[in-house]
Parts: structure tokens; sequence; C-alpha cells
């Protein structure tokens, strides 16, 4: 069973290792060449400290050369997972139930839990381990650009977040499973691509959109009301404020913040001072720090998982009634 599915899957197979090999070859000729590039402009100490240390002419043409180019990287990690699902998870049983195939294998001594079983998990591991691959070459171009690069930004970052961590491990288990369960269920193969990258898309962005309530934040309060409150960079902020004398949340704080007529005899306004008069006594923050991101990498990968375990099970089901 195990050898039918491998040929059938063969194709397949064949152009995600066709693709990967012509991926990470450009990746890696293009990582030599901003090495290179690095190393010509001196700026090799400055991956490390950042631009707070090396701003200059040399580190803002590297910057225009390369940024964009690892963004996209980082995109084309984040576009894998939904590929996957299209064009692999999809027609994996729609074809099947579409060309009428499936008829030969349930007249056969398997079972129909075992057959779908077994193309489930010869089907799913390869493209699994070309999105690891393709993942960790990615990342290793970023980390030469170090802080000249993306990373600067942030783990939190939406493209760095996205494309690192088990998080694009999980991306394509969903999408594979639910274009799994879209093709078993719709039985049309066109049909269960075109839901799995529409669905795909709109789920990676509503559970993008609440992945801050996965993890209890950390609240750091100021004395200064309007200077910066965290210390640390590149934390994910939930949300900020300012609290009254009782350390209460101001709910609405705008009416508080106007400083008009609040001059004094040289027409400076004590901002501060004006703040605190008017009862904005502390700043506050709430934010996820960035010690925390693999956390959070594994809490979202759970719940991708999860809805990954439904289709698998909605899956079955459908696959079970097919006549």
């Amino acid at each position: 069973m195990t050898w039918i599915v491998w040929r059938q899957q063969r194709p397949v197979f064949i152009t995600l290792v066709a693709g990967l090999a012509v991926a990470v070859a450009a990746i890696l000729l293009l990582r030599a060449a901003m090495t290179a590039d690095l190393t010509a402009r001196n700026l090799l100490d400055c991956t490390v400290e950042g631009l707070e240390s090396c701003r200059g002419r040399a580190a803002n043409e590297f910057q225009s050369t390369w940024f964009d180019r690892l963004h996209l990287a980082q995109g084309t990690v984040l576009a894998a997972p939904a590929l996957i699902g299209v064009f692999v998870g999809a027609p994996l049983f729609a074809r099947e139930f579409e060309q009428g195939t499936h008829a030969l294998a349930f007249t056969q001594s398997v079972s129909r839990t075992r057959w779908m079983a077994t193309k489930f998990v010869v089907a799913a591991l390869p493209p699994l381990v070309v999105v690891l691959v393709y993942q960790l070459v990615v990342h290793s171009w970023l980390d030469v650009a170090g802080q000249l690069g993306p990373l600067a930004t942030g783990p939190f970052y939406f493209t760095t977040f996205d494309a690192q961590g088990v998080s694009p491990i999980a991306y394509t288990l969903f999408a594979y499973t639910l274009g799994m369960f879209a093709g078993a269920a719709s039985k049309r193969t066109l049909v269960a691509m075109t839901l799995t990258l529409g669905l795909f898309v709109v789920a990676r962005f509503v559970l993008s959109g609440v992945r801050e309530f996965l993890i209890t934040p950390t609240r750091t309060v100021s004395d200064d009301v309007v200077g910066p409150v965290l210390g640390e960079r590149g934390p994910l902020v939930v949300r900020s404020g300012y609290l009254d004398a009782r350390g209460a949340v101001i709910a609405d704080p705008a009416p508080l913040m106007n400083c008009a007529g609040k001059a004094d005899a040289q027409g400076v306004v004590d901002t501060a001072a004006c703040y605190k008069t008017n009862g904005l006594t502390h700043a506050y923050v709430d934010f996820i720090p960035v010690s925390q991101a693999t956390t959070l990498h594994l809490l979202e990968a759970a719940v991708f998982a999860g809805f990954a375990v439904l289709f698998v099970l909605g899956s079955a089901w459908a696959v079970r009634r097919q006549v």
C-alpha cells in the first residue's frame, strides 16, 4: 500500500525536491554575495551591534540593497505552507474521488482507514521536510545579516515570527490537513484547491490577530508619563496607556492630555507636569517580552495542530462515507 501511494505522489515529490534545490542554490549564492558585500564595506561588526553603533553611508547602502531581498525570502517561507496545502493536500483525496480510482482501493483487502492513513502519512512527510529545510536555509541567510537585516525588528515582527521556530511546520500541517479535508468533502480538485487557499489565508489572518491573547502579558509602569516606558527592544506590545493615582487604568486619556494654556512666562509647556496635574500619574505598557517568543511559538503551534487534528478526523469521516 505504501509503495502504491508513493508512486502516485512521486511527481509531486520530485517537483518539491527540484524546487527546493533551486531555491536553496539561489539563497546560498545570495548569501555568499551578501557576505562579500559586508566584508567589502567593513560592516561585519555592525551585524551584531546594529545601526545604533554603525550609522553611516555604508550601512544605509547595504540595507537599501539587501533588506527587501531578505524580507522577500521570509515571505517565501510564509507562502510555502499555502502551496503545500493547495497542491499536495487538496488533490490527495479529491483527485481519487473525481477520477473514480478510489473504487479499486476500496475493493482490496486494505480498510478505508488504513488507506486514508497511509496516504496521509506518505504524502505529508516529504513536504514537511522540504519546508523545514527551506526555513533553516533562509534563517541562516538572515543570521548573516544580523542586526542589519529584518532580525533587527525583533522576534515578534510578523514576517520574522511567522518564518521562525515551529511556526512554518505548524502552518504547513494546518494547510495540508485543511486541503485534505476540503478535497475529501468536496470530491472536486479545483474546488478543494480554491477553498484551501481562501480558508488558509483567512485563518492565518484571524489567528495571527489573537496570538497576543495566548500568553499573559507583563506590565511595566513608569513615573515618566511622556518618555519611553520600555527599555527592552523588540517586545510585542499588547496595550499601553495611563494610570491614575490609585493605579486604575484611564479608559480615555485624551481629554486629560490637553495642555493648552499651560505655558509658563517663556511660553514653554511642561508636558509631564501638565499630565500629572490632570490626573495622568503613571504610564504603563502591557507587553510580551522577547524571552517568551519561543513559548508563544509553541502555544500558537498547538492551536494550529489542534485544528489539524480536527481536519484529519473530518477527512476520515468523509472517506468512510464515500461510496
